[in-house]
């Protein structure tokens, strides 16, 4: 299976992300140890911690910040918010 960080580089469309999303619950299963935030709590607070700093994400990628997020940013924030402490 292709690694779940390379799948959402191929994310376009809102079939895409669900399918996405699919892959990270097979791979939350698959691979606990990976997810630092394996809990829907923990999930959901690393998730809302990492909206707060993304600007300095985006920053590093030499991009601004987008007004609105594309379906491929929604599956970046998803693998952010599994690690993101």
């Amino acid at each position: 299976m292709e690694q779940i960080s390379q799948i959402v580089d191929g994310i376009e469309t809102r079939e895409d992300l669900a399918a996405f999303l699919s892959v990270a619950v097979r791979d939350l299963n698959a691979n606990p140890g990976v997810w630092e935030n394996d809990s829907l709590e923990s999930f959901l607070s690393a998730w809302s911690a990492w909206m707060v700093d993304c600007p300095g994400w985006f920053a590093a990628r030499g991009e601004s910040v987008p007004e609105a997020p594309s379906w491929k940013l929604i599956g970046q924030m998803v693998l952010a918010a599994r690690v993101y402490e």
